[in-house]
């Protein structure tokens, strides 16, 4: 009704405010990561003019034409403060253009999203000063960023069968780069020559056109050319390159290869999106510190945080062309994401602000231990300390720091769940409270321990010396520590391999479905020989293999084989058929921490249920279980097809495009599944 009402209002020209806030939002400049990267508190290119400009309607100069502003005011107040609705939750249109009900549910939602983002910018030129509106539109901007990203085939395999199952002919890794080599090299790799974050004058598109419905992204497409020009007329280079870049994504879809035409205005959409988003925060994290508004700075820190964190995930470049991460980026992204989750809890221990911080310190501090892994996982190959260099590499220093984030994160989690205020989920999602720390703790030097011991010779010794101090920073069972002395370290490394291989195991005590501790713990278990002696991998060997008193103190080593305790274990995931093929369920609380809100997502839920799934297609070929994986293949077969993979499929059809055999085209989550499955059974039957 208010939406109605406000088309009925006569039209007027823009005024000032909103003219520069739409200009700060909608400016296509390319350095992305000006936006991304900046500390300042000052928002880059925003008019602070505005916050300090009294508001007395859009060019009221009348009576008659003072009551319109009045009214137009109140609509786009009202409008603002609907709730976002939520994808699916609209009613199907009547005119639906001949889509399928995926792609016009996906449409809705945009759409709403679009209008939602219009009725709130409209009510910030009136008040820009209202930080909760600043907040929406981000979400806004979030959000379709996020059912785009989900609805996008994955590029990178998220599962490596050399990391999982020790391989017979292992290849050893050598860190031989001092520290000012490994970042020349990295810095040089890190180009950004022929990638483009979006093309385009504003960015204004990328929010008016719904990406889902291809003859609506064809329409974006024509909208974007008819703002280009053969010839600048402002003197930037950047322009003339855009209608490059337009022309050459054209010439895909002239070929008909529609799902890689899609795919190219996809990247786009999403880096328009994210960088419109952080301006948005930027804006709201300067008046909250300022105290501006109603909402505590320290909230917004961590959503800055969260959300700069989630462009790390799969390791995926957007913009035009889609591309793997580099470690520089990587690192970079890591490093900013850390610093305002830092902030976030110093902000919430401040005293300074009226109103009371909803920031909870153990689940930042959760995530700044995921930073710190991301950083340190990015300088591994530095050369390890000698006599003449003694200083410890950035690795050990990284990793100490986020097991010490981690297990004061536990201790803080589990005084909360003492108290009552705490959850633990029962379900296999990401809503575990303390045992997710728990899991994340001892994970966390359980991959320590095993990037050492897949180190090549020359560097096994350092390498070993370095994982045992960083692990034994925290243990699960005390008692474990005082098994052997200091100066065994080969000894010691047993006593630390156990001690995680106990505190995995715990995770699943009274959770058999806690699925990230049920795939990291086949893995431990599948490495047990490696740990025993790094120079030699029985995987496929007798547990006898390794002397009684020392398997003897882990309990899941009950089997004949290493591969048949692995099997128990992520087995557990595959006790009977479920349409989404493995026990891995999404789940989001009412306030879902920055893990949560990381996790739930469609291409995150994929991304596990595919590394689960080829973890245990790989062990029962170990096992030599033909019987499972034909099984499992036959579940597969008649499993539903995956969001990603319907787009790729559907995509390829469009204006009577070819949708060839999917089988062998395809590179959706199903069709991964599928042919994982085929090949692993053709090599136990040849």
């Amino acid at each position: 009704a208010f939406e109605t009402m406000e088309m009925a209002l006569p039209v007027v020209e823009e005024n000032a405010v909103s003219k520069s806030i739409r200009g700060y939002m909608f400016d296509a400049d390319k350095d992305v990561d000006a936006v991304r990267f900046s500390r300042v508190d000052t928002p880059n290119g925003f008019p602070e003019w505005v916050f300090h400009e009294t508001q007395s309607g859009i060019g009221a100069s009348d009576e008659d034409s003072s009551c319109v502003e009045i009214l137009r005011r109140g609509i786009c107040r009202e409008l603002a403060k609907c709730p976002i609705s939520h994808i699916g939750s609209d009613e199907p249109d009547e005119g639906n253009e001949g889509l399928s009900e995926e792609r016009e549910s996906t449409q809705r939602y945009e759409l709403s999203l679009g209008r939602k983002f219009r009725a709130v910018i409209d009510d910030l030129s009136y008040d820009p000063k209202n930080i909760e509106n600043w907040m929406v539109l981000s979400e806004c901007l979030g959000f379709k960023a996020d059912i785009i990203c989900d609805r996008l085939v994955r590029e990178n395999d998220p599962y490596d069968t050399s990391d999982f199952c020790p391989p017979m002919n292992a290849t050893k890794s050598l860190a031989a780069r001092s520290l000012d080599k490994l970042h020349e090299i990295q810095s040089s790799e890190y180009t950004r020559r022929n990638w483009h974050p979006f093309i385009g004058k504003d960015l204004s598109a990328y929010m008016q056109y719904p990406w889902s419905n291809l003859n609506s992204l064809r329409d974006c497409s024509k909208h974007v050319e008819s703002s280009l020009s053969p010839v600048s007329e402002s003197g930037h280079e950047s322009e003339t390159v855009d209608l490059q870049i337009w022309r050459e994504i054209e010439t895909i879809f002239e070929k008909g290869e529609y799902t890689s035409w899609a795919n190219a205005w996809a990247g786009m959409f999403v880096t328009a999106l994210r960088t419109m988003r952080m301006k948005a925060l930027r804006v709201a994290r300067y008046l909250a510190k300022k105290k501006l508004g109603k909402m505590h700075p320290s909230e917004v820190c961590e959503d800055i945080g969260t959300a700069l964190y989630g462009d790390l995930m799969a390791s995926t470049v957007y913009g035009f062309p889609m591309q793997r991460m580099s470690n520089h980026e990587k690192r970079a992204i890591a490093e900013g994401t850390k610093y305002y989750f830092e902030e976030a809890i110093e902000l919430s221990k401040s005293v300074d602000y009226a109103s009371d911080s909803k920031t909870e310190s153990w689940e930042v501090q959760f995530m700044i231990g995921k930073c710190c892994e991301k950083i340190a996982s990015t300088l591994r190959e530095e050369i390890y300390p000698t006599d003449d260099c003694p200083k410890r590499r950035i690795y050990e220093t990284m990793m100490t720091e986020a097991i010490q984030n981690y297990s004061a994160a536990l201790r803080d989690a589990q005084k909360v769940e003492k108290a009552g205020g705490g959850q633990d989920n029962k379900n296999g999602g990401s809503s575990h409270g303390s045992r997710e720390v728990l899991y994340r703790l001892h994970a966390t030097r359980f991959k320590v321990l095993l990037s050492a011991i897949r180190q090549a010779a020359d560097d096994f010794g350092l390498a070993e010396i370095e994982a045992c101090r960083i692990s034994s920073t925290s243990w699960f069972d005390d008692s474990n520590k005082l098994q052997t002395s200091d100066d065994d370290v080969r000894l010691k490394t047993w006593d630390l391999y156990v001690d995680c291989v106990q505190g995995l195991a715990s995770c699943r005590k009274g959770i058999s479905y806690f699925h990230r501790a049920a795939y990291r713990l086949a893995q431990a278990l599948l490495w047990a020989p490696a740990f025993h002696d790094p120079r030699f991998c029985f995987h496929e060997g007798s547990i006898e293999s390794i002397p009684p008193f020392k398997r003897g103190r882990i309990s899941k080593l009950d089997k004949d084989s290493f591969a048949e305790c692995a099997a128990s274990v992520i087995g557990s995931l595959f006790d009977k058929k479920r349409s989404h093929l493995v026990a891995v369920w999404v789940t989001t609380s009412a306030a879902p921490p920055p893990f949560e809100v990381l996790n739930d997502s469609v291409r995150k839920y994929d991304a596990l249920r595919l590394k689960y799934i080829k973890a245990f297609i790989d062990t029962m070929v170990l096992c030599k279980r033909r019987d499972k994986i034909e099984t499992f293949l036959s579940w597969a077969v008649s499993s539903s097809q995956d969001i990603p993979g319907f787009y790729e499929a559907s995509a390829m059809t469009f204006q009577g495009g070819n949708p060839g055999n999917s089988l062998l085209s395809g590179s959706g989550f199903l069709t991964k599944v599928q042919r994982a499955a085929m090949i692993a059974l053709a090599k136990m039957v040849l």
